[in-house]
């Protein structure tokens, strides 16, 4: 979401607050082009030296979902400029991360890798479906960057990349599960990366195809947080659950997931289970959601099947993953 607009070169008048902004705009949603008008207020309007700075309240859509928008001052309309006119834009700890490609670009990762004197653990960062164009405002991958958890977990991000129309295919999130154990094997050979604290995770297709590594590579993986995994998609994944058996796994998801069935989690966890696997399984309630900033509804921007949102708040889920290695 937008936190702040920031206008160089323009002094705010006197007497100008949040109060004479208007926003309004339009937008897609998730998997169409079709647009729905939207409107948000203003929190706060701040005079600088260099010019103003314009904090809206919560936008309704997810900025990159945003086609257009145009901020509106009817007391001081030379203050007023649409989305054409944004300049630069900044995504704090998600401008840290570069793209790395292979295959002639068919495989595609950005990929985290801060200064280090020591091999640094890896955390692999599976997105969902359709969640392509947004991986870097993705929380799941970006958190581990930010400064707070480094601090406390210095470590390297990689999150791949797998387009809408390839995800479904078997073949592909294989090839992508080999080329990120390559990417790595390079930084762990130039002292970057431990092989040996390789930790995978996602969110909905992206928890399925942690599982789906971690059981295609159970001899190189540390543990695994699958986060409403997608297993009632994948060919093979509840099927061979039993190859990771070695490997701790966290499930996490919403009582009343909206897109996966909180079933699917729990089939799995007991599945696992009577493999002899490591398996812990979190279901968060509706008030867990709730607090955490999720709203039941499968049209809502975060709706329960962002069980991150209840995840990434509990310092302890982190500690779990971290806490394993696997020699």
């Amino acid at each position: 979401m937008p936190v702040r607009f920031t206008v160089r070169g323009q002094q705010l008048p006197e007497g100008i607050g949040p109060e004479h902004f208007t926003i309004t705009g339009e937008a897609a949603g998730w998997g169409t082009q079709a647009t729905h008008p939207f409107a948000c207020g203003v929190k706060e309007v701040i005079p600088e030296a260099d010019g103003w700075s314009l904090v809206p309240e919560q936008f309704p859509d997810k900025y990159f979902y945003v086609r257009s928008f145009t901020v509106a001052c009817e007391a001081a309309p030379e203050l007023g400029f649409t989305m054409a006119d944004i300049g630069e834009t900044t995504a704090g700890a998600a401008d840290l991360f570069t793209l790395r490609e292979a295959e002639n670009g068919r495989i595609k990762a950005w990929v985290y890798r801060p200064e280090t004197e020591v091999p640094l653990p890896v955390v692999v960062v599976f997105h969902g479906y359709g969640d392509t164009a947004n991986l870097l405002t993705y929380r799941t991958a970006v958190d581990w960057a930010e400064p707070e958890h480094q601090a406390a977990r210095h470590c390297i991000v990689i999150a791949p990349t797998i387009e809408d129309g390839l995800y479904v295919s078997d073949n592909v999130r294989s090839k992508v599960f080999a080329q990120v154990l390559a990417w790595i094997d390079e930084m762990a050979a130039a002292g970057a990366a431990d092989p040996d604290r390789i930790y995978l995770m996602g969110n909905s297709f992206g928890g399925m195809s942690s599982i789906e590594m971690a059981e295609q590579y159970p001899d190189r993986i540390a543990a695994v947080m699958a986060l409403c995994p997608a297993l009632n998609y994948s060919r093979t994944g509840m099927a061979a659950l039993a190859k990771m058996k070695d490997v701790p796994l966290f499930i996490a998801q919403a009582e009343r997931d909206e897109t996966i069935p909180v079933s699917v989690g729990r089939q799995a966890a007991e599945k696992l289970e009577k493999a002899g696997g490591n398996v812990t399984l979190k279901v968060f309630t509706d008030a867990e959601m709730e607090a955490a900033g999720a709203v039941h509804g499968q049209e809502q921007t975060y709706s329960f099947h962002h069980a991150e949102l209840a995840l990434l708040e509990n310092e302890d889920y982190a500690e779990w993953l971290f806490s394993f290695k696997r020699k």
